[in-house]
C-alpha cells in the first residue's frame, strides 16, 4: 500500500492477522464458484467475462478478492506493501488450490504502490483496489495512485476504486468509534469527488455507483430490539435493485462508492 507513512500503519495494522479467508472445506469451493455482489454489480457495468482477463490488485491484502478473478481463471497479480500479509496470501492460495483440486496461480508482488515501476505497463483488463486509496489525505499521493492504476491498465480497460461512502448517516460515528475495523484515518469520498479524481487522471466513461445500502447499520454498535430492525431494514433493501432507487437517495444511504473509468 502506498505512501511509506499510510504503508507503514497498514504493515503494523496486518501484521498478525487481517483480510484472511481460508478455503477449509468444500463448502467454501462453492462460495468461490461465484463472485461476490460487488464484484458481479462491476463484471456487468463492464461487460468483461472472467475467464478472460488480466485483473491486477493495488493493495492485495490476504487475497480476497484477487483469488476469485484466478479461481475463474483470470491472469492476475497482487501488490502490498506488507511481507507478512503477502505470506499469508500465499498460504491461502495454495489452501484454495489444495482443497478445491483446482490449478491457478497468482503473482504476488511487494512494493510500494505509489512508487511501483510495472515490467508490463498497460497490460490488464481490470486494475483496482479495494478499500486503499480513501487513508491517503494527501490530494497529489491520491492522483499519483490512480495514475499508477490506468499506466498498468491496457487501452479500452478499466480502473475500479472501491470506497467506504462518506456520505451516509453514521459515517462520524463510525469514523469516531473505529467501527470500521481498522484505525487508519481515511477521508470521506463523495460521487463528485470520485469522478473528478478519475477526470484528472484521464478516465473516461466513468460511472460512480452506490452500493450496500444502509450496509452502514450491521456495523453500528446497537444492540437489542434496535439491532434487530436495523438487520432486517439493511437485508429489505438488498433485495430491492439499485436501479429503482433514485440515485441521491441510493448515495446519501450507501455503505460503498464504486469508482469504474475505462482508459
Amino acid at each position: 500500500m502506498a505512501n511509506d507513512n499510510v504503508a507503514e500503519q497498514w504493515r503494523e495494522a496486518l501484521k498478525d492477522e487481517g483480510y484472511e479467508h481460508r478455503a477449509i472445506s468444500d463448502g467454501d469451493c462453492a462460495k468461490l464458484e461465484k463472485f461476490s455482489r460487488v464484484w458481479r454489480r462491476i463484471l456487468r457495468q463492464t461487460g468483461l467475462r472472467p475467464v478472460v482477463l488480466k485483473v491486477f490488485e493495488a493493495g492485495c491484502g490476504g487475497g480476497k478478492h484477487i483469488v476469485p478473478f484466478a479461481f475463474h481463471g483470470a491472469a492476475c497479480a497482487g501488490l502490498d506493501f506488507s511481507p507478512e500479509v503477502l505470506e499469508r496470501a500465499k498460504l491461502y492460495i495454495e489452501e484454495v488450490k489444495k482443497t478445491c483440486r483446482k490449478h491457478f496461480d497468482v503473482e504476488l508482488i511487494h512494493d510500494n504502490f505509489l512508487k511501483y515501476k510495472p515490467l508490463r505497463p498497460g497490460t490488464y483488463d481490470i486494475v483496482f483496489h479495494a478499500g486503499v486509496i480513501e487513508h491517503f489525505f494527501d490530494d497529489e499521493e491520491r492522483l499519483i495512485f490512480l495514475k499508477n492504476m490506468f499506466n498498468l491498465t491496457k487501452s479500452g480497460g478499466y480502473a475500479v476504486s472501491i470506497v467506504p461512502s462518506g456520505m451516509h448517516p453514521l459515517r462520524e460515528k463510525m469514523k469516531n468509534l473505529k467501527l470500521g475495523g481498522y484505525e487508519i484515518p481515511e477521508i470521506d469520498y463523495t460521487p463528485f469527488l470520485m469522478r473528478e479524481e478519475f477526470a484528472k487522471c484521464g478516465g473516461k466513461d466513468i460511472k460512480v455507483l452506490p452500493h450496500n445500502i444502509f450496509g452502514y447499520l450491521i456495523i453500528d454498535n446497537s444492540t437489542g430490539l434496535k439491532k434487530f430492525i436495523q438487520k432486517l431494514f439493511f437485508y429489505f433493501f438488498q433485495l430491492l435493485p439499485v436501479s429503482l432507487l433514485p440515485y441521491n437517495f441510493a448515495v446519501r444511504h450507501a455503505g460503498t462508492l464504486i469508482g469504474i473509468a475505462r482508459k
